[in-house]
């Protein structure tokens, strides 16, 4: 039986530790050389769970690992996977987005009888319900589970607290508080979130989900730009006059590297870039954020925000899946998450949960009130990929010329249903 996360606000815990190396890795041996090539998104849990699976380097087996940008690691990883022949990858980063586009086109490598043959041995029953669910397609699992992430609010507490200001709680407040930040001029912009690329899409779900909207109806068919996605974008709209004039081209890591360097006071970010804010190598805010959870659109709705997580998936092109396998087990093994807990939020609940734990992590209560009223994902349906690319293309555009909002998801509808047909998706 599957363990739960206690959502108990201040009964979960995590660990301070020193910056340390990822534990010892202990795979079959070879009798031929094998090689394990990594392909991942790069932010700090990432790339502690990156150093792991190098570990696994040794006698004939060889390990490389790419971090690769959003887009680039869409279109490459996209690529290779489409391809016939061995997979370039043997290990690719995923996330639940990733896990619909490519596991529902036959990509990925169904877990399930590798997760029967090691889960006792590696304590896989310890991963909550929630998570695997995230990385399932019709009872197929593409995605091993390595984290807990959602999108939480940053904000500078000092400036707050200056201006006594309190963090925003629905989108309404959210816009009021950008407009206070402007007129104090305390920082360069107000504010940054990541438009850039295809994660126009996902700030625009989160919207859409808050608004009470979606992405198909009954049939199917695009339904996206209805009040709700007219409402969604439009409160993008309102907030980029209080954001930088390139925010639009904001990844996640602009968004966190202006966090860090005091230029913006708030942001809605992934949870995984909360320690990067306490590190004084990188930041110079250190002790001045504090989180709360995302706000809402409306007082009783969902928040602006997913309850997800990050993962590791095989090709189902790989010439090794079980070698890969194992080598993620090893990295995501009790005393590696141990570790990687000072980095955000780990799989395991025995972790995520240990009351024994000596430190409160500042950011997980606000992530743990997300994960109660989350929005809840983007279908998991074959064709979402083309929603994913055509709405962060036209919004984006959109957005940026100033043009018509509703007119721009009238034609990214008309696209998508278009594209939807032409692959056999819509008669």
């Amino acid at each position: 039986m599957k363990r739960e996360w206690m959502l108990a606000i201040g009964a979960v815990l995590v660990l301070a530790v020193p910056m340390a190396s990822a534990q010892e890795c202990k795979l079959p041996a070879q009798g031929s050389p094998a090689i394990l090539n990594l392909v991942s998104f790069r932010f700090p849990m990432m790339e502690f769970y990156a150093k792991a699976i190098e570990a696994c380097a040794g006698g004939n087996i060889r390990v490389n690992t790419t971090f690769l940008q959003a887009d680039a690691f869409q279109a490459q990883v996209g690529t290779a996977l489409a391809a016939r022949g061995n997979s370039p990858y043997q290990i690719i980063w995923s996330n639940p987005n990733f896990v619909t586009q490519w596991g529902s086109k036959g990509w990925l490598l169904p877990l399930n009888l590798l997760i029967a043959k090691y889960g006792k041995q590696y304590g896989l029953d310890d991963i909550p319900n929630q998570l695997w669910n995230n990385g399932t397609i019709s009872g197929r699992r593409y995605g091993i589970p390595v984290n807990f992430n959602t999108q939480i609010v940053f904000y500078r507490k000092d400036i707050f607290d200056e201006l006594r200001l309190k963090p925003p709680t629905t989108f309404d407040e959210f816009l009021d508080v950008l407009k206070k930040l402007d007129a104090a001029k305390k920082t360069r912009f107000p504010s940054a979130i990541a438009f850039g690329g295809t994660q126009m899409a996902g700030e625009f779900h989160s919207n859409l989900m808050a608004f009470g909207g979606r992405w198909f109806d009954e049939q199917g068919r695009p339904a996206f730009n209805d009040e709700a996605g007219l409402k969604a974008a439009q409160a993008i709209r309102d907030w980029l006059q209080f954001m930088p004039p390139d925010v639009l081209s904001y990844t996640n890591d602009n968004v966190m590297v202006a966090l860090q360097q005091g230029d913006i006071a708030i942001s809605k970010i992934w949870l995984t870039r909360a320690a990067p804010m306490e590190d004084p190598n990188v930041s110079r805010v250190v002790g001045k954020i504090a989180y709360a959870p995302a706000f809402r659109a409306t007082p009783n709705g969902p928040v602006a925000a997913t309850a997800e997580g990050d993962m590791y998936s095989i090709p189902a092109n790989t010439s090794n899946p079980e070698l890969a396998f194992l080598a993620i087990m090893e990295a995501i093994k009790p005393s590696n998450q141990l570790l990687a807990a000072r980095f955000g939020m780990v799989s395991r609940a025995s972790i995520a949960n240990n009351p024994e734990l000596v430190k409160v992590n500042p950011a997980w209560p606000a992530a743990l009130q997300n994960a109660r009223n989350a929005a809840s994902l983007r279908p998991f349906v074959p064709y979402m990929g083309i929603a994913n690319n055509v709405v962060s293309r036209t919004l984006n555009q959109a957005l940026a010329t100033k043009s018509d909002l509703k007119a721009a998801l009238d034609a990214a509808a008309k696209a998508v249903q278009d594209e939807m047909r032409a692959q056999g998706f819509l008669r």
